[in-house]
């Protein structure tokens, strides 16, 4: 399993940190933790984006490209790396040749974690995001300043990553690369286990153990029921099950269903962290939601939306809300399959889901660093009776939007770099509201 280098390592051991990779949604808010707890921070990244540009206006040194001269000199610096930072970055090779420290992101995340009194974390295969926003919104928002790591952005509240007061310690857990395992929580939710990621961690059987270790190095456990979770589960000292068939008739029914299950284990962990039920579920009544979960793009005659489902479950679900959002709607449905080893794992669940939706476009694989896999977007076009889109991001936006008709509702799904198509579609749907 993966470890910290040192069972005696401290943020206080280090002179200096500098995240490779800073601008990612992972690095980004650790980079501006690190910064509010008073450390030497500086990072850098292949390309600028809004997170480098929000972590300079912090103050904080952000290099564009990757250069061995980036490294800090002197003293006793920890690089951070993102998972994206391979054996031939430039940045790590030289930190690797000068002896210095050089961790994952999900490593530094648990050394940041054991300088909190109090952690609560949040693992599983769906949904963790959601609800880390949600419980760090209730906890911030009834004034217990807890420390924040979310992998997401809440609209209008751009505080993902924050120190707090050094109490509490609110965090997004990751197990692509079994680094959830690391953490050790007051609090620890597991949303749900299903075998995402399988590939990139050894296995199933390697990815359950990973999970049974993050619920032992958990003080309390709460977790989503199911076959899987009691499998693993049900021996801990201190588990407690929510139940997705069962949800708490407090929670108000007018979300969505997998949005109420979040909104329960929010609840949950509020009580835990000593905030009254009532108050919590007040708190999140003015919960904004996170950017890229069923968002909103354009109201008009033909309504936009965009969400982050990239998983079969995940897409069924985010279908079934979006039928419940605009019901009566032929709803178009554009997806980016994320990874070809997910698209090989799910192809025929993925051509289940989809074919439930009126009409299907499919664009290019996002392939996350990988030249190809055993199926391509063209196969699951074919597969559902869809459209497998060609040409830039303005082309395909265009071809989508010209298709539309009043009636129509268009939603842009997947966790790739599909939201580039937005501006080409909406230009075409807005021809219809004027």
């Amino acid at each position: 399993m993966l470890d910290i280098p040192s069972l005696n390592m401290n943020l206080s051991d280090f002179s200096s940190f500098h995240i490779i990779g800073c601008g990612g949604a992972g690095c980004a808010p650790l980079t501006r933790l690190l910064h509010e707890k008073n450390l030497r921070v500086t990072g850098s990244d292949l390309i600028e984006n809004g997170n480098t540009r929000m972590l300079r206006d912090l103050g904080i040194p952000v290099f564009t490209g990757q250069s061995a001269d980036h490294l800090p000199h002197g003293g006793t610096p920890l690089i951070i790396r993102t998972s994206a930072a391979g054996t031939d970055n430039p940045e790590r090779l030289a930190a690797g040749r000068a002896g210095m420290t050089v961790i994952q992101r999900g490593q530094a995340l648990a050394l940041v974690a054991s300088s909190y009194r109090r952690t609560v974390s949040i693992c599983g295969s769906h949904g963790k995001t959601t609800v880390t926003s949600m419980i760090a919104w209730v906890l911030s928002h009834a004034g217990l300043n807890p420390g924040i790591m979310i992998g997401g952005n809440v609209p209008g509240w751009p505080v993902n990553g924050s120190a707090g007061n050094g109490d509490l310690f609110v965090t997004e857990a990751d197990e692509s690369d079994s680094t959830h395992a690391l953490l050790k929580s007051a609090l620890g939710i597991v949303t749900n286990v299903e075998d995402d990621h399988a590939w990139s961690v050894g296995g199933v059987e390697a990815l359950e153990n990973s999970f049974r270790t993050f619920a032992s190095r958990s003080d309390t456990l709460f977790c989503g029921k199911s076959t899987v979770a009691e499998r693993l589960f049900a021996g801990h000292p201190a588990v407690r099950f929510l139940d997705p068939e069962n949800i708490p008739s407090d929670i108000p029914s007018k979300f969505p269903h997998f949005m109420r299950m979040d909104m329960a284990f929010a609840v949950a962990a509020a009580e835990f962290c000593g905030i009254d039920r009532a108050e919590a579920i007040r708190i999140l009544s003015d919960f904004p939601g996170v950017d890229r979960r069923l968002s909103f793009r354009h109201r008009g005659v033909i309504p936009v939306i965009e969400d982050y489902a990239h998983h079969p479950t995940e897409l069924k679900e985010s279908l079934r809300a979006l039928r419940e959002l605009c019901p009566g709607k032929r709803l178009t449905v554009i997806f980016q399959p994320h990874r070809y080893a997910r698209l090989e794992r799910y192809f025929d669940d993925f051509v289940k889901v989809l074919s439930t939706a009126d009409r299907v476009f499919i664009t290019p694989v996002f392939a996350a660093w990988t030249s190809g896999g055993k199926y391509s977007s063209d196969d699951l076009a074919s597969a559902v009776r869809g459209t497998a889109l060609r040409g830039t991001w303005d082309e395909m936006g265009h071809t989508v939007g010209v298709s539309l008709r009043s009636g129509d509702m268009a939603a842009i799904i997947g966790a790739g770099d599909l939201q580039k198509i937005l501006p080409a579609l909406i230009a075409e749907t807005q021809k219809l509201d004027e």
